[in-house]
């Protein structure tokens, strides 16, 4: 808010805040969230809060066994009707938005009035060690019980929520109930104890039992592992048997393969000596047959000769002749009389002829 000259203000409020603007008492302006110049000297404001509200409650309520409880909580609601709300209860501000009237508190008021109201009717029903434990379960009966409340309504008034924070009873209860707590604690713990040792004992004789089962069982196993070796060690005895036996078989049938193999080998060798003797005595026979032919036939052909000059056999002799080796020849007679010739011309063409049939061979 900001004061002007004569009286004049002005006001700017919250989207929350409803303001009603009253003057010669009827509503001149009314609305959420107004801002506007107005004649204070004459006119009177009420900003109804219209956002959702949190009320924190405490109270004190007995129980069925007349037992006195603090109960602590929080509820939450919202203004539906800020109109009739305002005609209910009074929300006046002054000129700085401040409240002058009662009506936040007596709102606040009236609904702890109805809680504590709700809840007493269930307490009514429930003994000490019940109501310790009952927040939970009050909660949504005194909701439902709030939301159809005929006053709330007449007020425009909406309970969003309920919640009981917490129920507490007085320091001589609580340390009553911690005693009796603490002995079923220290019961439960002997009881523990109780069934531990019992629980030892069970077992330690289930493990004794155990023990001579399985001995037992350890003993069978023994009895039948020495009877399955004793029939492995017959059945391997009988096997060797039967090795053994199948080894001196196999060691005669080896015998007399060997002894077979031996003669056969002997008939063989004696086979091929013969044999080896017969071809000697073959090619003996075929080298003199051969070299008496062949001395017949040189002394026909030196036969032949004694009949011939020794010119005509030479002749004959270089008939087999090249034409190099008769050239060669010629110059080696020439050679032996060389006394007797003063020039003798030898072509570079003969000579290379003589040459390359010479490397030629």
């Amino acid at each position: 808010m900001r004061g002007l000259m004569f009286g004049i203000r002005f006001i700017k409020t919250r989207p929350i805040d409803y303001v009603l603007l009253f003057r010669s008492g009827k509503i001149r302006k009314q609305g959420a969230g107004l801002n506007f110049f107005y004649y204070a000297p004459s006119s009177t404001l009420v900003i109804v809060p219209a956002d959702t509200r949190d009320a924190l409650f405490i109270f004190k309520e007995n129980t069925l066994d007349f037992q006195e409880l603090d109960i602590q909580g929080q509820v939450t609601y919202r203004v539906l009707d800020p109109q009739k709300l305002a005609s209910l209860l009074d929300f006046t501000v002054d000129v700085k938005g401040k409240y002058l009237g009662d009506g936040i508190e007596k709102l606040d008021l009236r609904m702890t009035n109805l809680i504590q109201v709700a809840i007493r009717e269930k307490f009514r029903s429930l003994n000490l060690a019940d109501a310790l434990t009952a927040a939970s379960s009050l909660a949504e009966p005194v909701l439902e019980r709030l939301r159809q409340n005929p006053a709330l309504k007449e007020l425009g008034i909406e309970v969003l929520d309920f919640a009981i924070l917490k129920i507490s009873p007085t320091p001589e209860i609580a340390r009553a109930l911690e005693a009796a707590s603490r002995e079923n604690l220290l019961k439960n713990a002997d009881d523990a104890v109780y069934q531990r040792r019992n629980f030892a004992v069970e077992q330690e004789r289930k493990i004794k039992e155990n023990e001579l089962q399985t001995q037992i069982a350890v003993e069978e196993k023994n009895r039948t592992i020495r009877e399955t070796q004793m029939n492995a060690e017959i059945a391997v005895q009988e096997k060797q048997k039967l090795v053994e036996e199948a080894k001196m078989d196999s060691v005669q049938v080896v015998e007399r393969k060997k002894a077979e193999i031996e003669t056969q080998k002997l008939a063989s060798m004696i086979d091929q000596e013969k044999r080896k003797k017969d071809l000697v005595e073959y090619q003996t026979q075929n080298l003199l047959l051969f070299s008496k032919a062949r001395g017949q036939a040189t002394r026909e052909e030196f036969a032949a000769f004694k009949e011939l000059s020794p010119e005509l056999v030479e002749i004959l002799a270089l008939g087999n002749m090249d034409a190099s080796k008769i050239i060669s020849r010629a110059i080696r007679d020439l050679a032996k009389n060389a006394e007797k010739i003063g020039n003798l011309n030898l072509s570079p063409e003969l000579m290379s002829l003589l040459i390359n049939k010479e490397k030629g061979k």
